[in-house]
């Protein structure tokens, strides 16, 4: 089997129940691995309609589920791994979380949803992903049908016709990077080895709001960018770091040009002795921004602060 991956538009506890209800007992009839992952009021509804089935559902929590893009994908990679025989699949009942997403979030967990699409195109996996039309604004209930390939109706199942291109939907949302504060940058202007690029981390990351217990991580994740920088740009580059009022920011950037829209996102080979960089930092990260154009290409990790 391959990917299927439908969005579930919803306005009632009931319509929602008729979809997902269906939806978990004939996994659970087939012998699939089922999660739910949803709203603490769609969990309660779908405990309350399932009777004896519902120890046999796994119950995630959607905010430590969606926690960010690239651990979330990386999420659904090890379930998948991890399936029993040849024949069963993941069946995920997922609610993503919008509420609390300021606009960079908003856009990013969209092109999630499309990459999707890409990155686990070959997996045995059905994802149900729900919106409810009752709290979600417009554009974000719009943006579902342009990522989802179908469309969840009752029982049923409906080509979505809205469904954009994963490649051309993230070109799309390739719009330029936000312009760095006026004050408060700090300024790396030139590497070509890595040890200047940890230092400068160490020296500001923490300071600027980055938790100490993700200070290795985040270095690691900076040391991944920053080697992709030196190896496949022009032998160096440069680096900033500064705080927002939600993330600390690091930017890499080179003058190299990247051509794969979906760098970071599709899982390198475990065998391949590189190119596993991009998706690492992505895992680590609470987001990755990366752009590029005829300077240069640049990247912005971003890690959510202390505060």
């Amino acid at each position: 089997m391959t990917l299927i991956h439908q969005a579930l538009l919803f306005d009632s506890p009931s319509a929602f129940l008729a979809a997902a209800i269906p939806f978990v007992r004939e996994g659970l009839h087939r012998g699939d691995t089922v999660l739910a992952v949803t709203s603490a009021e769609n969990e309660e509804l779908l405990r309350e309609h399932l009777d004896n089935d519902t120890e046999r559902v796994s119950f995630l929590s959607a905010d430590g589920w969606f926690d960010s893009p690239g651990r979330t994908l990386n999420a659904h990679h090890r379930r998948i791994d991890s399936l029993p025989g040849s024949t069963g699949i993941l069946r995920v009942l997922g609610e993503p979380v919008w509420a609390g997403r300021d606009p960079l979030e908003t856009t990013e967990w969209g092109r999630y949803e499309s990459v999707m699409n890409v990155a686990l195109a070959d997996a045995r996996a059905w994802l149900m992903c729900g919106y409810d039309r009752r709290s979600l604004p417009t554009a974000i209930l719009d943006d579902a049908r342009r990522t989802h390939p179908a469309l969840a109706v009752g029982t049923g199942s409906e080509v979505s016709a809205a469904y954009a291109d994963p490649a051309s939907y993230y070109a799309e949302h390739n719009v330029p990077l936000l312009e760095r504060p006026t004050s408060g940058v700090e300024w790396l202007p030139h590497f070509v080895d890595m040890a200047p690029v940890r230092q400068f981390v160490a020296d500001h990351a923490v300071r600027l709001g980055v938790p100490a217990d993700r200070l290795d991580d985040f270095t690691l994740a900076v040391n991944e960018v920053a080697t992709n920088a030196v190896r496949h740009g022009a032998g160096h580059g440069e680096a900033r770091m500064w705080a927002t009022d939600r993330r600390v920011v690091c930017e890499i950037s080179d003058a190299g040009t990247a051509v794969d829209n979906f760098l970071g996102f599709l899982r390198a080979d475990p065998h391949a002795g590189r190119g596993h960089g991009l998706w690492i930092a992505r895992q680590i990260c609470d987001l990755l921004e990366m752009r590029t154009d005829g300077p240069g290409t640049t990247v912005r990790l971003h890690m959510r602060r202390d505060i």
